[in-house]
């Protein structure tokens, strides 16, 4: 069981790095295709670029050609009045802008193939368009038709050629960018799925294997209660016993009228009594933890002078001869006053068996509380037993049963002190063991009274059967 403890947090950290390691992979995996998927996006782009590029540069150099032929023409016609000097300015004037677009696309033709060619062109382009300006209309027409005609051919072939291969280029990283979403989307359809199911399925595991520790540690601690009760049983005869014998044998003693004196005989009846009272306090605490075991226990609250509970509790041990030193101030409560004598009795009892010679009350009151504090000057309990001091059934083999500081009565004292709204504790302190009962402190006139009536009363058979289960 112990390793299982030690196997579970590293296990559990194992779960969460695979989990994790899977999310982060798929996250990488998308990333990386959705960034693949973006340069060949960004290649299109590219592509369409230079394609309109070329498609401009063609419209452009067929434009320019165009203008040079209408100016040649006009400067023809001028002569003939057929064309005014107007028209051949703004044929001229056409011819030049022409000329200027294309430039600029020379300008910006990056890497485009068709450089050289454009270049070519636009040589010739400018050789027509001096002649025309410095009015040579002869030499104009002759570079047109000549020279300028056969690089507008070449860069027409190789603007052409070139939008061919962009436009493949465009198809090719076309389809490749559909084929990368395709499978973009196929990917995520399965993988996300695929993931989730293995990550369940780790979680699910992780599950499996907590819910069979936790009932692996129900079933221990079943063990354990079941042992310790066994060992309560076991051990329920001797402390019987013991007063038992005493109370038989002096009783017989008394019966045979061997005593003769009468202070003898008053010693030997306060034996009697004494033992008697402390085999009731036994026969109470076994009551009282059977009903808290199973029924439950019913108190009846009602204002109480918590000096008249003392009284009561102390005047068993003060015939026996213990000396209780009192000290403190006067308080009221309201509790049972049954319950409230049953746990004082038992803290008395304790400190009187297992403490100092020296076993004192104090009784304060403030912030709403009163505070009832038994306490002796013995060794008090050890460290290791701190943690399980107010458990019943729990006790350390050899150590007494009924009132050790780790029997049956503290255990008993703190559930009836929880049951009157009040809490037990312990602590060491100036060489003293200090057991404290914590109750709301009664004001004035301020009293709710509750009833929790008791559901039925347990015979001797029913508790040992319900200690035995």
């Amino acid at each position: 069981m112990g390793s299982e403890m030690l196997i579970r947090p590293t296990a559990k950290r194992r779960a969460v790095g695979v989990a994790i390691g899977v999310t982060l992979l798929l996250v990488v995996l998308v990333v990386g295709l959705a960034f693949a998927n973006s340069i060949g996006a960004g290649r299109v782009a590219a592509n369409a670029g230079d394609l309109h590029w070329a498609n401009a540069s063609l419209g452009t150099a067929a434009l320019t050609r165009a203008a040079l032929v209408q100016a040649t023409t006009f400067s023809e016609l001028e002569s003939t009045h057929l064309v005014t000097g107007d028209d051949l300015t703004a044929a001229l004037t056409e011819a030049s802008d022409a000329r200027d677009r294309l430039t600029e696309l020379r300008d910006s033709a990056g890497t485009s193939s068709s450089i050289t060619e454009l270049t070519h062109y636009l040589a010739r382009v400018e050789s027509v368009v001096n002649a025309l300006d410095e009015g040579d209309f002869a030499t104009a027409k002759t570079l047109l038709m000549s020279d300028a005609e056969l690089s507008y051919i070449d860069l027409a072939d190789s603007l052409k050629s070139e939008q061919a291969s962009i436009q493949f280029q465009i198809d090719t990283n076309t389809a490749g960018s559909a084929r990368m979403t395709v499978f973009i989307q196929f990917f995520l359809m399965l993988a996300i799925p695929a993931a989730g199911v293995f990550i369940y399925r780790m979680i699910a595991q992780r599950q499996v294997r907590e819910f069979r520790l936790k009932v692996d540690l129900e079933l221990d601690k079943e063990r354990e209660i079941g042992r310790a009760k066994d060992e309560f049983i076991a051990g329920l005869s001797h402390e019987l016993r013991t007063p038992l014998t005493s109370i038989y044998g002096f009783a017989e003693i008394l019966t045979d009228g061997d005593t003769e004196d009468a202070a003898t005989s008053r010693e030997l009846a306060q034996i009697i009594a004494n033992e008697s009272a402390e085999m009731t306090r036994m026969v109470d605490d076994l009551l009282a933890a059977a009903r808290l075991e199973s029924t439950g226990l019913g108190i009846e609250l009602a204002p109480t002078r918590v000096s008249d509970v003392l009284d009561s509790a102390l005047v068993p041990f003060e015939r026996a001869g213990l000396e209780v030193k009192r000290g403190g101030e006067a308080a009221m409560v309201a509790t049972d006053p049954a319950r409230l004598r049953h746990i004082l009795t038992n803290l008395i009892s304790n400190a009187s068996r297992h403490g100092g010679p020296k076993v004192g009350i104090e009784v304060s009151t403030g912030d709403g509380v009163v505070d009832i504090e038994v306490w002796d000057d013995g060794p008090g309990v050890p460290d290791d037993r701190l943690e399980k001091l107010f458990d019943t059934f729990i006790h350390n083999g050899a150590a007494t049963l009924m009132t050790g500081t780790l029997g049956l009565g503290l255990g008993v004292a703190s559930r009836l002190t929880a049951l009157l709204g009040g809490k037990l504790t312990y602590q060491r302190f100036a060489q003293k063991s200090y057991f404290t009962v914590t109750l709301p402190q009664l004001v004035a006139e301020e009293v709710e009274s509750a009833n929790r009536l008791v559901d039925s009363e347990m015979s001797a058979a029913d508790l040992i059967r319900a200690m035995s289960v």
